[in-house]
């Protein structure tokens, strides 16, 4: 049975105009043994440093709810210092962001691509993790 999982997102590239990431995770059974280790999810893109609309790095809890905004449930980050509303959520660049974490395929400068299958990937683990 699947218990607990961890999230991780490491940025690798700060650029003028976008940051580039991987996110990972890792998921636990309920004797909080390993089940999934520091697997690749995928790639990410957020706003630059210098927007100052880059989250802190840190440890979030992540929960799955409806965004009125964008009109489907879409992960959350809850307690991030600073700010309310962060999501992860499909899109493709910087402009797309606000804030926000894109997943995707960085397979082109300052881009990510199959973005709303990525962002699908997170919300069905996220699902699987918490039904348990």
């Amino acid at each position: 049975m699947k218990q607990a999982l961890e999230l991780f997102l490491k940025r690798v590239a700060f650029k003028d105009n976008y940051t580039i990431g991987r996110l990972k995770f890792s998921g636990y059974d309920e004797h909080n043994n390993i089940v999934e280790d520091n697997k690749l999810l995928c790639d990410t893109l957020e706003p630059s440093k210098s927007t100052q609309i880059l989250i802190p790095t840190g440890k979030y809890k992540v929960i799955v709810d409806h965004s009125n905004r964008f009109n489907r449930d879409l992960p959350l980050l809850l307690n991030v210092a600073g700010f309310t509303g962060v999501r992860v959520h499909r899109g493709n660049t910087s402009k797309d962001t606000q804030g926000c974490i894109l997943p995707g395929k960085n397979d082109k400068i300052g881009w990510v691509s199959h973005s709303t299958q990525y962002e699908q990937k997170i919300i069905d683990l996220i699902h699987g993790y918490q039904k348990c």
